[in-house]
């Protein structure tokens, strides 16, 4: 840089100047610091702001050969027309002066300095119109790059944030002597700087349109907005009482007192089959209401407690089988009757052509039959060998035998809890129907109750005391009725899951626990058929149960199985990403399939059969066949 252009401070550092000074007559730099004529404007500002109009810059197009910039400054004004002594700006061609950006600092510590101090500047290697500039001149102004220098505090007049204005390129620079009225249009994006608003912000009210009143009669489609009106409230307290069926409570839809209701009549629901009921599926087995079909035969005038006379005193432990491997202990004491005729103790054996058998057994009794004992006893037959039992007490009953190794076998890979409660489910009722026998008696000792029949499959087994018989099947009874109560229960939430998020997640347990549940209402069936001698209360017993319950499980299923191949078809390679690619469930499909195609025709006429008092599969595969038919 040039030694004749002094820096602005060093000149004035001894100096106590105001703008009164420079009332009279212009100061003239020109032949000290080479600074060509800077005349200030004549022009009273309201704003006082130095930055504001005094120097004014527009931001042009260059048209020199190396890019400067000039700065315009307006025509001499006297000095008298401006009031404030620290409103006006002295610009030197080596350093331009600006005042200090509005930052998130606070101006509070540069408030206490003197308003007087004019000594923060920033370097510009070439000054803007010094003789030595290129472009000094009638030059363009296109943008400057300040040399990035630590200023001084300074104390603006007014706090100012910068506005960011884009260039206006194609336009040529405006004379010297052009009014600074245009500022607005000429101010470069680095200088300008506007004034902030002081002034307090006025919130503006937003008017929104009135909302249009619906017809009473128009039907509103979407979630209902608002409280409900008067008449819908009574509507909606009526249905909770009542509750929803089960279509508008699985597909959130709104139900009424119709039965069948709205939604369920065939014009609004082609696809759902399941019947308009109101119960839940927790409670969908009502029709079990006082049935004691399945362990009260025994229960006669001889062996009432009026028969009984009393007990001895002396306990003994006796070990109660069903003869598939495992015992229950139970405690037992003799006792005294009037009528010995109670002892007596039949059963029947084969699944056609049943036989009737019958012994004499024991004066014993038991105190009770614990639960959790019971409970044991039952899990030793679903953790051991219970394929084994399945061919010994079905003794290969079409497709249902099949059926139940099928889901055994899931559970064993998979460990389902509600699969396993569904397991015990049959094994509990299936062991109420069964006779009971004592083990760890000797063969040599001839024990009342002991089979000396040749055509008995339990030959020189010991039969349990008729007395304990029953308490064991009173015991069984109870525990089953607990297990089908967890089942629905159960059985209820998987169905929910499916319409809420969890989809098929849950189908394949849903299916085999729905095998299961019907198995055993076939089998409750048959019982109350062959034991309950009143075919009146036979008939309401089945049509209860064939009306709701049953349509709801198999209709259900139906329902969910929409977007799954029929069983009969069923593909693992094809297949298997709609479940999830389970190996547990494609295998146990596979057996599925295997199992349907080879009973295909019989399953398919099992949805007529009818009891027969000499079969005990006539009621077989009644309601499976409807589960694995229609779900194809």
């Amino acid at each position: 840089m040039n030694n004749s252009y002094a820096p602005l401070g060093g000149q004035m550092g001894s100096m106590s100047l105001d703008w009164q000074t420079f009332s009279a007559d212009p100061i003239d730099y020109s032949s000290s610091s080479g600074l060509s004529n800077m005349s200030l404007p004549n022009q009273n500002l309201a704003d006082n702001s130095p930055t504001d109009t005094f120097l004014d810059a527009r931001s042009l197009t260059s048209s020199s050969s190396d890019g400067w910039v000039g700065v315009n400054f307006p025509a001499y004004q006297p000095m008298d027309a401006f009031q404030d002594s620290h409103a006006g700006a002295i610009a030197n061609p080596e350093q331009t002066f600006h005042p200090r950006t509005f930052s998130d600092s606070s101006f509070s510590d540069a408030e206490q300095q003197s308003q007087h101090s004019w000594s923060s500047f920033v370097d510009v290697p070439h000054a803007v119109g010094s003789p030595g500039s290129d472009s000094f001149g009638d030059i363009e102004f296109y943008n400057i790059r300040p040399r990035e220098q630590q200023p001084r505090q300074l104390n603006p007049p007014t706090i100012v944030s910068p506005t960011p204005a884009k260039p206006i390129p194609g336009k040529k620079a405006i004379s010297p002597r052009q009014s600074p009225t245009s500022s607005d249009l000429s101010s470069p994006p680095s200088r300008r700087q506007p004034r902030k608003n002081t002034s307090p912000k006025t919130t503006k009210s937003i008017v929104r349109p009135p909302k249009p009143v619906l017809d009473t009669a128009e039907k509103k489609v979407g979630r209902r907005k608002g409280p409900l009106r008067s008449d819908q409230r009574k509507q909606a307290a009526e249905i909770r009482k009542l509750g929803a069926c089960l279509r508008c409570k699985f597909l959130k839809k709104t139900c009424d007192k119709g039965e069948p209701c709205q939604g369920c009549l065939p014009s609004h629901a082609r696809l759902w089959q399941v019947p308009c009921t109101r119960i839940d599926i927790k409670e969908i087995a009502y029709f079990m209401k006082d049935w004691k079909a399945d362990f009260e035969r025994h229960s006669t005038l001889e062996f009432s407690s009026g028969n009984i006379k009393g007990y001895a005193d002396a306990e003994q432990t006796l070990f109660i089988t069903h003869g598939y491997g495992y015992d229950l202990p139970v405690k037992a004491r003799e006792v005294f009757v009037r009528d010995d005729r109670c002892f007596s103790l039949d059963w029947v054996e084969k699944i056609r052509n049943p036989e009737v058998h019958e012994v004499i057994t024991m004066r014993l009794t038991t105190g009770g039959v614990s639960s959790t004992k019971l409970s044991e006893y039952l899990d030793q037959h679903i953790e051991g060998d219970f394929v084994g039992f399945v061919d010994k007490y079905f003794e290969g009953t079409p497709f249902v035998t099949q059926m139940i190794k099928t889901v055994y076998h899931f559970w064993c890979r998979e460990r389902t809890p509600v699969i396993r409660k569904s397991l015990k489910l049959l094994l509990a009722y299936n062991l109420t129907q069964h006779v009971t026998m004592l083990t760890g008696v000797p063969e040599e000792v001839d024990f009342p109750g002991k089979i000396h029949d040749q055509n008995s499959k339990f030959r020189g087994e010991v039969v349990a005391p008729v007395m304990i018989n029953f308490q064991v099947k009173c015991a069984m009874a109870e525990m089953w009725r607990e297990l089908q109560k967890d089942v629905l229960e159960e059985l209820s939430q998987l169905y929910s899951s499916v319409y809420t998020r969890d989809k098929l997640k849950h189908w394949p347990t849903i299916f085999m626990v729905a095998t299961i549940l019907l198995t055993v209402w076939e089998e409750m069936q048959f019982d109350c058929h062959y034991r309950v001698p009143d075919q009146a209360v036979v008939d309401k017993f089945c049509n209860d149960m064939e009306s709701t319950p049953v349509g709801v499980i198999v209709n259900l299923f139906l329902a969910i199985s929409q977007k799954l191949p029929a069983l009969s078809e069923w593909d693992t390679h094809k297949h298997h990403n709609l479940l999830n690619s389970n190996p547990a469930v494609c295998d146990a499909l596979t057996e599925v399939r295997e199992n349907v195609n080879r009973h295909d025709a019989y399953l398919r006429g099992r949805c007529k059969a009818t009891f027969d008092r000499d079969d005990f599969d006539s009621l077989s595969n009644k309601f499976t066949s409807k589960l694995v038919i229609r779900a194809n």
